[in-house]
């Protein structure tokens, strides 16, 4: 059965807990959820990880200044307990056959795989962000973080389609970011071609807008949640920023 979104929660990014908004969405009407939400990791210790985000992700020489946000100091038993609240109702607004696209570094690669499946989720598989060379710290005795993960499922079966995608995504971010912990704009581009035509693209952790920037080029309905009222700013004029442009076929 297709469901109705009412128009006051589509094509527009809310600037609240996303929770609140997930559930006031009704059941099925979601095609694709892509997200990055807070990984709560940077650190080793709860020490470390519960310092800022700017602390835990952003290198000394970095001349840029960029807000901090919140939900970012939990530990890894937490953070899973939180992933699977919001993913259990991600799985209850999506349609049957619907994608979930969600962004994870290693240390809490295992733990977003136990929430994606506690939540009802099928888990497909694992893509690879490779940043290159370019964009990665040097890790002296040791093997360099280059890479983050995209992990993927579906509710129920995988949709029929002719879109295949790449296991490894090697595209290097450009500088200045909008947000520090961005993902590159071609990547998502890329991810929103799992969505069907004139599909709904969720993006609960909205960030800086990059997701849902990338649906609204490609012609698909959106909805986008962003608690910090500065990066709501930046995703909100960005995507304002859009109406001018053509929509793609």
């Amino acid at each position: 059965m297709q469901h109705t979104i009412s128009a006051d929660l589509i094509n527009r990014v809310h600037q609240a807990d996303a929770l609140n908004v997930l559930r006031a969405l009704p059941d099925g009407c979601v095609d694709l959820t892509f997200t990055d939400p807070p990984y709560s990791s940077g650190g080793m210790t709860i020490a470390s990880r519960s310092q800022a985000p700017s602390t835990k992700y952003i290198q000394t020489d970095t001349k840029v200044a960029y807000p901090e946000f919140q939900h970012d100091n939990k530990d890894q038993r937490s953070w899973t307990f939180w992933c699977m609240t919001w993913l259990a109702e991600v799985y209850r607004v999506s349609r049957n056959e619907a994608h979930l696209a969600c962004f994870v570094d290693w240390r809490q690669l295992p733990s977003l795989t136990d929430a994606i499946q506690a939540a009802g989720f099928t888990w497909r598989g694992v893509a690879v962000w490779d940043k290159t060379s370019g964009r990665t710290r040097p890790r002296m005795g040791g093997i360099a973080q280059q890479t983050e993960f995209l992990v993927w499922a579906t509710k129920g079966a995988v949709r029929r389609t002719d879109v295949s995608l790449p296991g490894v995504f090697t595209e290097r971010l450009p500088l200045p970011k909008r947000h520090m912990t961005e993902k590159p704009a071609q990547l998502a581009r890329d991810v929103v071609r799992l969505a069907p035509a004139g599909g709904v693209v969720l993006d609960p952790f909205a960030g800086s807008g990059t997701f849902l920037a990338a649906a609204k080029g490609a012609g698909l309905n959106w909805i986008g949640c962003e608690l910090e009222p500065s990066y709501h700013q930046v995703a909100t004029a960005r995507l304002a920023e859009l109406d001018a442009l053509p929509v793609a076929a």
